[in-house]
């Protein structure tokens, strides 16, 4: 809970703040939230989720005006955001499997297949019309590579190559190389089945897989991408501290080069030569299985990092669960050194998925501050400035779906960009807040934003 200040008058204006808003129409607009976070513009989506085989939205990234939203069972759309009072559909790709995590770079789009499929050519790659295309012999799964020109008229025409990986991509982080004229995607496979043969697309997976891998995408020969380096997630080949990566969060601010795996242990890296990451150390928390998420402070001393109890898919936030079910861990990069938690300060109910999942960092330099979703818990904002006491600053949490007839809901990711929080919701497509909130003053602007990677400087 949120402790009280002992000024009076500050503390009828905190309260007033942080008061619950009155519910005033249909969507994200009704839900439950604090009074300092302004629901604007959304998509007005309602793409009900009552199984693992139909397109839903999964994670965002921005290019400009336009937002990149994927998409699970199908592919990704593009949406202006110009005016966040009213985002506008453009376009809608369908091409290829789960799970449809999504980067971008100028007019490159990148997206992650984490389940094989039956393919000879990389246009084959995009059939998904039955689940009957689920190879687990073998197939191709891995990285998609979209050059989209218009985002107006994107389509799976837009398909440039295909880059098969070993076990598949789960997530991608995008991780610019300019100075060489490339893209690298470090490509997180999240786990190790089915085990399969090296295919014609060259990605093969083995319960021991240990590694992350890097992609290089030439800018302009998007055509010649391939895997460059397997990283080892230890100090050798053979003497791993983890299996794989869930996520990788990448900092790259002035002389701080850093990437983190969440994976079975957190495992952080030296990215000074970003095709070449170095083993630094690894660090882990009580009762924590496997990371899910990782970030970092703009100045590099803070490893954020979160977990995915039940899945994503249990109710892992009730009253009585334990407090490390619904916890953000901050651990210290020197040492890694666990430095404090915060820990989700509303229950939710037994018919709520919820879990700490995607979340990204405000770039400014007077405060740390973290935008997060959790699924049915909805988005938070959490001032870790000072990690060992993190307070609470908004959030939006909205009520329980109908367990009967949804699989899974709520908020995948919210990500603070340009003066607004975008909240990409599993049914409800794309939902955007306006923050009032001092902490947030000053923020940078940022010509794009791929939300697993932070890039400065921030001043």
């Amino acid at each position: 809970m949120l402790k009280p200040i002992r000024v009076g008058v500050v503390v009828a204006a905190v309260l007033a703040l942080l008061a619950p808003a009155t519910p005033s129409s249909a969507g994200h607009e009704s839900d439950p939230r604090t009074r300092n976070l302004q629901p604007l513009g959304h998509t007005d989506e309602d793409r009900r989720v009552t199984d693992f085989f139909q397109p839903f939205f999964t994670d965002a990234a921005f290019w400009g005006k336009v937002a990149y939203q994927g998409v699970w069972w199908g592919g990704f759309r593009t949406i202006d955001v110009s005016d966040p009072r009213r985002p506008r559909v453009l376009s809608e790709v369908d091409c290829g499997v789960f799970q449809g995590d999504i980067g971008v770079w100028g007019d490159l789009v990148f997206r992650s297949v984490d389940s094989p499929v039956t393919a000879t050519n990389a246009q084959q790659t995009c059939a998904n019309d039955s689940p009957a295309v689920l190879a687990p012999a073998g197939g191709f799964e891995g990285i998609q590579i979209f050059r989209v020109k218009d985002p107006r008229r994107a389509s799976a025409r837009d398909l440039v190559t295909v880059v098969g990986t070993d076990c598949g991509s789960h997530t991608h982080t995008v991780v610019p190389d300019l100075r060489n004229g490339r893209i690298l995607l470090y490509v997180s496979s999240s786990g190790a089945a089915p085990e399969y043969a090296a295919t014609r697309f060259g990605n093969s997976c083995s319960a021991e897989h240990g590694k992350f891998q890097v992609v290089e995408v030439p800018i302009r020969a998007p055509q010649r991408a391939r895997v460059i380096a397997d990283v080892p997630l230890g100090r050798s080949a053979d003497a791993t501290v983890a299996n794989d990566c869930h996520d990788i969060g990448v900092l790259m601010n002035q002389g701080r080069r850093l990437a983190v795996c969440a994976g079975d242990v957190a495992v952080l890296f030296d990215i000074t030569n970003p095709a070449a990451p170095r083993f630094l150390r690894s660090f882990s928390a009580p009762g924590v299985s496997s990371w899910h998420s990782g970030q970092f402070s703009y100045d590099g001393r803070v490893a954020v990092m979160g977990w995915e109890p039940g899945g994503g898919v249990a109710p892992e936030c009730e009253a009585a669960d334990p407090a490390v079910n619904k916890s953000i861990f901050f651990f210290d990069t020197r040492t890694g050194r666990l430095l404090g938690t915060w820990q989700l300060p509303r229950p939710q109910s037994a018919t709520e998925n919820c879990t700490i999942h995607n979340y990204g960092i405000v770039p400014t330099a007077r405060r740390d501050v973290l935008v997060t979703g959790a699924y049915q818990a909805g988005t938070w904002v959490v001032d870790f400035t000072d990690p060992r006491r993190p307070r609470t600053l908004a959030w939006t949490d909205p009520p329980s779906y109908d367990p009967a007839n949804l699989t899974l809901a709520g908020a995948w990711g919210s990500y603070w960009y340009n003066g607004h929080i975008y909240e990409t919701n599993i049914t409800e497509g794309l939902n955007i807040y306006r923050l009032r909130h001092p902490a947030v003053r000053g923020a940078r602007w940022q010509p794009f934003l791929n939300p697993q990677t932070q890039l400065g400087p921030v001043r």
